[in-house]
């Protein structure tokens, strides 16, 4: 339907109306007598739905072929997936027995997802039901509880390779998969805000504008995890049973540490207290950061000193931490926007100060 304008006319003493669109009023089955709901959205529009208010609209469910879902992982992912959208009750269901192999990979996803829990289970069928209240989980928490396991991991992993004493690698993996779960939380909540307000509100989601840029913050703090998990493994199998790196390489790691550190306390700090100047702050330590790590890339690479198989031991180190570098420069980035967007910072503070006079 194409925009029209139509004019406010005065019902009796008090009351204001305006008529209904009459395909869209017939489109959506509105007959004289139908009871419409209507909210007001953050910008200032109304929203018009039909049917009484519902502060908590009915749960969806679905129902999976287990004889069509038959590749490995495939189960995983429907399960993850219909999670995501908002599924309290995911049904898995086949003709013929579930195998042993199917079995375990639902197990296994229901295990890896906040909340769901196998209720009922026969030879052909698995009941997975979700028993988390989703106002019970602000997204600001959750974003919060992954930036400290991701810091945690960066510590214990680089830690480990700058040869700082206490670094262990033994809960690199532990963490790693608290991140994938708290992560598809956060996509499950942030969808589900997008699609009701009295969610969205109760989970800290005021701005309407904000879920967007929280899912890809989400998304970069996962794959900084993912990174963080490589890089151990990578060391764990280089150096196994307490052998330590190279002294060369654990000096060149230990010197970018720090740097790489005060870019991601600087870039979260700033995203969660929506700090402009700090988060300009991070972008210029993320390019700072870049340089050197180019420049320890190169020295190691024409050293003599250096063997080949130190050499590539070096870029194994260092190639993950340009990567993590660019993820927190989008959250920087991300963070500029919404305080340049906000209506809570007037644009006028962000001029030049010869301007603002």
């Amino acid at each position: 339907m194409e925009l029209e304008t139509r004019k406010v006319q005065k019902l009796g003493y008090s009351s204001l109306g305006v008529s209904l669109p009459k395909d869209w009023a017939e489109s959506n089955g509105i007959r004289p007598g139908s009871l419409v709901n209507m909210s007001v959205e953050d910008d200032g529009t109304l929203r018009i739905r039909l049917g009484p208010f519902e502060e908590y609209p009915e749960a969806a469910d679905a129902t999976v072929d287990a004889d069509v879902w038959s590749e490995p992982e495939a189960l995983t992912r429907m399960i993850t997936g219909n999670y995501i959208v908002g599924c309290n009750t995911i049904r898995i269901r086949s003709r013929e027995e579930l195998s042993p192999g199917q079995l375990q990979e639902i197990h296994e996803a229901a295990r890896g997802l906040t909340g769901l829990t196998i209720v009922n289970q026969g030879p052909k069928f698995v009941t997975i039901e979700n028993f988390v209240e989703p106002t019970r989980f602000p997204i600001d928490g959750l974003l919060r509880r992954l930036h400290y396991l991701t810091a945690r991991m960066e510590k214990l992993v680089l830690g480990a390779i700058a040869g700082e004493a206490g670094a262990s690698l033994g809960e690199i993996e532990r963490m790693e998969l608290e991140v994938d779960r708290l992560y598809w939380l956060v996509t499950r909540q942030l969808l589900l805000a997008a699609r009701n307000r009295t969610i969205a509100a109760k989970g800290g989601v005021t701005e309407p504008r904000n879920p967007l840029g929280d899912r890809v913050v989400a998304v970069s703090l996962e794959n900084v995890g993912d990174l963080w998990e490589e890089l151990a493994s990578d060391t764990l199998r280089r150096y196994p049973s307490g052998r330590k790196p190279p002294r060369d390489l654990s000096k060149s790691v230990a010197a970018i540490k720090a740097k790489l550190e005060r870019m991601i306390e600087t870039t979260m700090t700033a995203f969660f207290a929506m700090d402009v100047e700090k988060a300009n702050d991070a972008l210029s330590t993320q390019a700072s950061l870049v340089t050197d790590l180019k420049e320890l890339s190169a020295v190691t690479r024409t050293s003599r000193k250096e063997s080949t198989a130190a050499a590539a031991q070096a870029g194994c180190a260092f190639r993950p931490l340009e990567h993590v570098a660019k993820y927190y420069a989008t959250i920087a980035q991300i963070t500029i926007n919404r305080c340049l967007e906000s209506p809570r910072r007037p644009r006028a503070e962000t001029k030049p100060p010869e301007a603002a006079a």
